[in-house]
């Protein structure tokens, strides 16, 4: 009998040591996956942002007008947008790190294109490269890291990989305005077409996609189970539902006016207002991603502890937003440097808030089959919003006059005005969304 109970023992433990030997989330590479996709998506961020510091010197370059300009960064958004499902697709097929080296080989391409430019039209050319490049990472990143990562470990990795990403748009700020005051803004895109070479040969040579998983990994909970379970009728009555149009146009408004002007007409608004050099109103503009890093996980954290529905939570969000716009907009001339300071930092916190509450909004409101649906949908919103944004305030700003090569603040307060009406406007939209 203790011979039988000790036998027993053994094969059990051999059997359990097997186990463990093939399980897939030891594997030590998963880490290399894990910072090489990182490094790749803090261009993506990279590029969202790094034409507001260099507008003064694309103006003087190509001899054009901000409607132009907004245009031509808006491009980088509408091809981000509309790829998506694409990129969805091919990266189910074909496995997410071919994906993020390939696309990252377009990227590259398109910032050697974008350092060669000779006028607006070959720039908007290269913007739409480098926006189909860097719009294949996010989604195949959040695949890789489902496959590499346990689920406990999933939302830490993803908040992480984000945390990367708002770092790039930091270094989108003051670091790049010294590196075009340096060298220029041609030679600066080459140097990041070549690292991002770089990036995709060490992607597609040096990193793998997980194996098959193996008969205990079936047995696990797919992550996709519910988006491809949804019936045709679902897709239907999700597409009809005015809730799904009522909360992208909610996305839509919010992050499209933030990264409008982070991305396209802080740093000029800054020099305006301000009466100040560049650098030093990239330091400023530095601000937004900063509060956005901290405000995306504390807030979210504090979420899940507030005692009223996350709903509330995202209208204080939104009208502390307007508060930070108002304060920009309309304030700037008596509440100085300091007090745009606190506005930028304010605007960076409650915007990165916005994004962790808003998801939580979707997971409380939206039913478990139809959530990876609904997700896929909302996705495209805020990239067509910000690319919309970028040429409005941009033909606004064109009407007016430049003076020393930066638009008058009358323009800017004009233009913003349009952001502050469309923001003003979701947070009346958010009390047509039901707590549960």
């Amino acid at each position: 009998m203790v011979l039988h109970d000790t036998a027993a023992a053994l094969f059990l433990f051999g059997t359990t040591m097997q186990k463990t030997s093939h399980e897939p989330y030891r594997d030590p590479h998963r880490w290399m996956v894990f910072s090489v996709i990182s490094v790749v998506y803090f261009f993506v961020y990279f590029h969202r942002v790094s034409t507001s510091v260099i507008v003064p010197d694309l103006l003087k370059a190509f001899d054009t007008h901000a409607t132009a300009l907004g245009l031509m960064s808006s491009m980088y958004f509408y091809i981000y947008a509309f790829e998506q499902p694409l990129v969805g697709y091919l990266t189910d097929r074909l496995g997410p790190i071919r994906i993020i080296g390939m696309w990252s080989l377009v990227a590259a391409v398109g910032c050697f294109m974008f350092g060669m430019a000779s006028n607006i039209f070959w720039a908007s050319v290269a913007r739409t490269f480098i926006g189909f490049g860097v719009g294949g990472v996010y989604v195949p990143a959040i695949k890789a890291f489902s496959q590499w990562f346990r689920k406990k470990e999933f939302s830490f990795m993803i908040g992480l990989l984000m945390s990367v990403g708002n770092f790039g748009a930091v270094i989108a700020t003051t670091p790049l305005a010294w590196s075009v005051d340096i060298w220029g803004w041609r030679i600066t895109f080459y140097v990041i077409g070549g690292i991002t070479l770089i990036l995709a040969f060490v992607a597609l040579v040096f990193t793998r996609d997980k194996k098959e998983p193996s008969e205990h990994d079936r047995n696990a909970p797919a992550t996709t189970s519910d988006t491809a379970g949804a019936s045709e009728s679902s897709a239907i009555q999700v597409l009809a539902s005015g809730r799904l149009w009522l909360i992208a146009t909610i996305f839509l408004g919010i992050y499209g006016t933030a990264l409008t002007f982070q991305g396209l007409w802080a740093t000029p608004f800054l020099m305006s207002s301000l009466g100040i050099a560049r650098i030093y109103a990239s330091k400023l503009n530095m601000l937004i991603p900063i509060g956005f890093i901290i405000g995306s996980p504390l807030i979210g954290w504090l979420s899940e502890r507030l005692l009223w529905p996350k709903i509330t939570t995202l209208r204080v969000i939104i009208a502390i937003y307007i508060i930070s716009w108002i304060g920009i907009t309309f304030c700037y001339s008596w509440i100085g440097a300091v007090g745009l300071s606190v506005m930028l930092l304010g605007m960076g916190l409650v915007a990165g808030g916005f994004i962790s509450v808003f998801w939580g909004v979707i997971r409380e409101t939206t039913p478990g089959k139809t959530l990876g649906m609904v997700s896929g949908l909302l996705n495209p919103a805020p990239f067509l919003g910000v690319a919309v944004f970028q040429m409005v305030t941009g033909a606004i700003l064109n009407r007016t006059e430049r003076i020393n090569g930066l638009y008058p603040m009358s323009g800017f307060t004009h233009a913003l005005s349009i952001c502050v009406v469309v923001i003003v406007v979701c947070l009346g939209l958010s009390f047509f969304l039901k707590n549960k």
